[in-house]
């Protein structure tokens, strides 16, 4: 009986699970923080791919860029 009480209260001193929780909840917290901030700028990545593209694919077709003819 003396081992089972002695095994109980350490068993709810125990913290080990309670850090692993919260290294979790931080985790998905950054996770939702980078996610958020792709979604935000996904349109204007977007937008200077595009812009980007429009100067290369002449170049190499070997004709003139936009603007210029």
């Amino acid at each position: 009986m003396k081992i089972a009480l002695a095994k109980l209260k350490r068993l709810l001193r125990d913290d080990i699970g309670a850090t692993a929780i919260e290294y979790a909840l931080i985790a998905s917290l950054l996770s939702v923080v980078i996610i958020g901030s792709v979604v935000a700028i996904n349109g204007s990545m977007v937008d200077i791919y595009e812009r980007i593209r429009s100067y290369i694919v002449p170049a190499l077709e070997g004709s003139a860029p936009p603007g210029e003819g």
